[in-house]
């Protein structure tokens, strides 16, 4: 019994190779025209007017430079939203809510190196990356609940920026008027 099912076990076996071997070519991605997808250029946004997005900025994380992995990715978003000639305001908005943890990205300089622990350089090194896009038309919030358990003042965080009762509270109430949220 063990023989047979050996035997039967070693046929499919072949089978299955020479079924890859000859359909090989049938396993890569194809539009007809022989072009693979990851050789095609990128995808573009399609849908250019009437966003609006809520980004939750609630983590830590930072690349080596100390500038925010989120504040990053939302950056990059408002850069391909200029690039395409979208304007603020008119064919999107962009706020963010800097809640928890990620409520240390919107510390004035002084106040980034007296109260973030971690290594960074001088200063807070997404100051400039942030005014940027506030000039640019987006909005900033900061959560009170994380002020207060971090010990942050209002004079402790940029001026542009609002302060809300609650940052999981305010996504939600975006959420609830029409904004799409993302959390980077």
């Amino acid at each position: 019994m063990k023989r047979e099912m050996s035997i039967v076990a070693m046929a499919v076996f072949g089978l299955l190779v020479f079924l890859l071997m000859v359909g090989q070519t049938a396993v890569w991605a194809e539009d007809g025209s022989g072009t693979t997808e990851n050789t095609k250029p990128p995808l573009q946004i399609t849908n250019q007017t009437g966003i609006r997005v809520v980004a939750q900025i609630n983590y830590s994380d930072t690349l080596p430079n100390g500038i925010s992995k989120q504040v990053m990715a939302v950056k990059n978003l408002y850069d391909q939203y200029t690039a395409l000639g979208m304007k603020p305001g008119k064919d999107y908005e962009i706020v963010m809510v800097f809640r928890a943890d990620g409520a240390q990205f919107l510390l004035t300089d002084e106040a980034y190196d007296l109260k973030v622990k971690q290594p960074h350089p001088k200063g807070n090194p997404n100051k400039a990356m942030i005014e940027g896009m506030y000039k640019g038309g987006v909005k900033m919030y900061e959560c009170h609940v994380a002020m207060r358990l971090k010990g942050y003042k209002p004079e402790d965080i940029f001026p542009f920026s609002r302060i809300v009762v609650s940052g999981i509270g305010a996504v939600v109430d975006f959420e609830k008027s029409g904004y799409l949220p993302i959390t980077p």
